[in-house]
């Protein structure tokens, strides 16, 4: 059978087109390989790979045991870095409140730590255990320690301390006083919390206006009762001195107003 001469270049035409198609597509796709195995290298390379780890804030916490379990380390390359997942693992460590992973292109990662500082010694449904203003328990010695408030709250359970109004109120308590005042003992009497402090019975009532009461306390403490009294600090802004004879005497306007409810 004979092909029509112009059929067949035709069909040679069509098979020529569809093969330079092929070739082109192929080089697209050699070409963009290239591109991105030249990025991969350059990502993975030691150009783009941390150089340093520069860190603040970092006193007591497991921070830097923590970066290189995560990888945060010299030498990785900062496409591998999960800054997320690192500050995640960084605020397990209940040393660390808050902390902050910055990747500064190309080389350097940034770790910035706010750590947890202990307040008070609190006693709850576990024991003793030292606690930070926001109730978190720190990793402890056995025992109390003098030099730092005692919060005795045995009721309290300890799973619960960081939600409990008592817990947190004392604990706020104690950190106003400072560490001048670290023999302080607060303990929870009926429904209101009760301080011993200097020589002096203190009663804080609810756990409310805590940082105030404490301030209060203070000027209370520089005009030096009567030894033996009882110093009435219900109402922060009005306090009261009840000295041994059970007469109250006013440290200002209306000392019995009642205090607002948490």
């Amino acid at each position: 059978m004979v092909i029509d001469p112009r059929l067949a270049e035709r069909r040679q035409a069509v098979a020529e087109e569809r093969a330079k198609r092929n070739v082109r597509r192929l080089l697209k796709y050699l070409i963009a390989l290239i591109l991105v195995s030249a990025v991969a290298w350059v990502a993975m390379s030691p150009w783009m790979s941390i150089s340093q780890v520069r860190s603040t804030g970092i006193v007591s916490s497991d921070a830097h045991e923590i970066m290189v379990e995560q990888g945060l380390v010299a030498g990785t390359p900062l496409i591998l870095v999960r800054s997320g997942q690192v500050e995640e693992a960084l605020e397990e460590d209940p040393w660390i409140s808050d902390a902050r992973v910055h990747l500064n292109w190309p080389d350097e990662a940034v770790v910035r730590v706010i750590e947890r500082t202990p307040v008070a010694w609190v006693r709850t449904s576990d024991g003793w255990t030292r606690r930070a203003l926001d109730g978190v328990a720190l990793p402890s010695p056995p025992g109390p320690r003098a030099g730092m408030a005692w919060v005795e709250l045995p009721g309290i359970l300890s799973d619960q301390a960081v939600s409990s109004q008592w817990v947190l109120g004392a604990v706020e308590f104690a950190d106003a006083l400072g560490q001048d005042y670290g023999d302080a003992v607060v303990r929870l009497q009926g429904e209101e919390l009760w301080a011993s402090i200097g020589g002096y019975e203190a009663r804080l009532g609810r756990p409310v206006d805590m940082a105030a009461k404490a301030r209060s306390l203070l000027a209370l403490l520089e005009e030096e009762p009567p030894p033996g009294s009882v110093l009435v600090l219900i109402a922060p802004g009005h306090p009261a001195v009840k000295p041994p004879d059970g007469l109250p005497v006013g440290v200002g306007p209306n000392p019995g107003e009642p205090e607002s409810q948490p």
